[in-house]
């Protein structure tokens, strides 16, 4: 990316992102453990808050809203989902390592954001089918394994209700989707393939309207119609 792209992602960071403290904590321990580029960073973060609060507030017939995240790490973005909730939502947030889920648990008690967060860890796909119950859903954020996103994406359809958002992170996959990678492990195979079908899937589904927003790594959002 330019210089200036940079420095401008940089500018609105600056300017509007308002992070809680144990956010900034959350990032360096990321750091710390070289896991920080795996997490929405604080732009995205807002973002992602910015544009479900906006939705479920231009939907106040929406009661008791549920949302599912479907890849937790520290819990960094599953407190900016929390924080955007309206009064009486709950997430789903499901982590493969138990360490890190456990993790993201006490950051969110700490916030005191933990009785909005229900904690599940295991295998995604595993754990998706066990809450299918407490559905539908309002909102389900992809941001887990890149290869399984398609995976992630029926589930998704299957369980939302109308009116509700599907977001995937990382949908440009490191520049990969548009034949630029900026990591040689995302240059070719499936990963590149499932992120291109997952990005055509929804922006050519007459059951969405889509849009991909032009974040550092892409964010795909897409509202069942």
């Amino acid at each position: 990316m330019r210089t200036q792209e940079l420095a401008s992602l940089n500018y609105i960071t600056e300017t509007f992102v308002k992070e809680l403290p144990i956010m900034k904590e959350i990032r360096q321990e990321l750091e710390s453990d070289q896991l920080l580029s795996m997490s929405v960073s604080p732009l995205e973060g807002a973002l992602l808050n910015f544009l479900v609060q906006s939705h479920f507030q231009s939907q106040p017939q929406v009661q008791d809203t549920k949302a599912v995240e479907i890849g937790t790490l520290y819990g960094y973005s599953a407190l900016w989902l929390a924080q955007a909730l309206p009064e009486g939502g709950r997430l789903w947030t499901v982590e493969i390592d138990p360490e890190r889920s456990q993790k993201a648990r006490d950051f969110a008690q700490r916030a005191g954001l933990g009785e909005r967060i229900e904690f599940v860890a295991g295998p995604a796909m595993e754990k998706l089918s066990e809450i299918e119950d407490q559905g539908p859903f309002d909102l389900v954020f992809i941001d887990a394994d890149k290869a399984a996103y398609m995976d992630y994406l029926r589930w998704a359809d299957r369980n939302l209700q109308p009116g509700g958002l599907i977001v995937g992170d990382n949908t440009f996959l490191f520049g990969a989707v548009y034949g630029h990678p900026t990591r040689s492990n995302f240059s070719s195979g499936k990963a590149v393939e499932v992120m291109k079908e997952f990005n055509s899937w929804l922006a050519t589904s007459p059951h969405y309207q889509a849009i991909m927003l032009p974040t550092l790594e892409g964010m795909t959002v897409a509202r069942k119609l």
